[in-house]
């Protein structure tokens, strides 16, 4: 009995040590939505070789999220790293699934016009944000609806693609307000715009930065999953442990070389970055809510479990290897 308990234990820990071998897929693109620092530990596990660390050339490429998630959909990406169009896509039909995530609530700032001192003056007018139903355009309707305004009916939304075209279309008189993601936030406090809310600070569950792709891809290239999952979790702790390579990034990818700037996008994201890439099935249930009931009838009565798949990372987590790297 000794000894068979003995073989039990070198064959879970051999079972352990084995999570994710040689990746089935080695040249891989990663999408990214935005030049936020939200996406900070993507840039760092690029640029640190963390990828290739783990097998892969990865290839970053910035699209915007809805056809980011088109994208992976049509196979001509692996992996998509943004907010709830996946949910949206799945919602139609699309087999679709996160399986890992690091920003599991909305961290934004809406920023007004010099004449607007709160959200309730927005009532009449025009507010910024970037696509239909990504993330920033949920903490724009979520943060009216706080403040007692109806989107769409007492605040109309108009979309611009980007989160800069979102700052010039405040400074251009275009909007009212908008919701900015770091460093924009730093740019619209030097320009004189009024900081109207921190949506951060509210601790409204959704996804913004999550990792999905496919179920065909997930079930032919799970080693290319892992060692995505291997380089991301080592770029969130390099990032948050090494704030001169997460700044570096930053200034590399946002395209800024302010160390003023630099440093508030990266102190604005850091504390949110989290410590753990299970997707919580309380940010996929909220993401429900914030959809409009007729476009998504069959989102009231969804199941958040069908839309993850968090077996990636309790495979990883019981390898002992988010321990080793100190991410737990």
């Amino acid at each position: 009995m000794v000894w068979l308990a003995g073989v039990m234990v070198l064959t879970a820990t051999g079972l352990a040590a084995e999570v994710g071998g040689k990746p089935e897929k080695v040249d891989v693109t990663v999408t990214y939505a935005q030049a936020s620092g939200a996406f900070t530990p993507i840039w760092v596990a690029n640029d640190a070789g963390l990828f290739k660390k783990y097998g892969l050339n990865a290839k970053l490429q910035l699209l915007n999220p809805q056809v980011s998630a088109q994208a992976v959909i049509a196979e001509e990406a692996d992996f998509y790293t943004d907010g709830p169009d996946l949910i949206n896509a799945r919602l139609h039909g699309g087999q679709v699934k996160y399986f890992g995530g690091t920003m599991q609530q909305l961290v934004f700032q809406m920023w007004g016009a010099k004449e607007i001192a709160a959200v309730k003056d927005l009532k009449g007018k025009a507010v910024a944000a970037s696509t239909p139903r990504a993330a920033l355009d949920t903490a724009t309707r979520e943060t009216l609806k706080r403040n007692g305004l109806t989107p769409d009916k007492d605040v109309k939304i108009l979309y611009v693609q980007t989160v800069p075209a979102i700052l010039s279309a405040i400074l251009g008189g275009k909007t009212a307000a908008g919701t900015l993601s770091a460093p924009n936030t730093l740019k619209a406090k030097e320009a004189g715009l009024n900081l109207l809310v921190d949506i951060g600070k509210l601790n409204i569950p959704a996804l913004q930065v999550a990792y999905g792709t496919t179920e065909k891809y997930l079930k032919n290239n799970p080693n290319s999953v892992y060692a995505f999952l291997k380089a991301i979790a080592e770029g969130v702790v390099l990032s948050r442990k090494d704030p001169a390579v997460a700044k570096k990034a930053i200034s590399k990818y946002v395209k800024i070389e302010e160390v003023p700037t630099v440093n508030g996008t990266y102190d604005a994201f850091a504390p949110y970055w989290a410590m753990s890439l299970a997707v919580l099935p309380e940010a996929i249930r909220a993401q429900f809510d914030y959809l409009d009931e007729k476009e998504f009838p069959n989102a009231k009565n969804a199941d958040p479990r069908e839309f993850f798949d968090n077996s990636f990372v309790s495979a990883l987590e019981k390898s002992g290897l988010f321990q080793k790297i100190g991410m737990k």
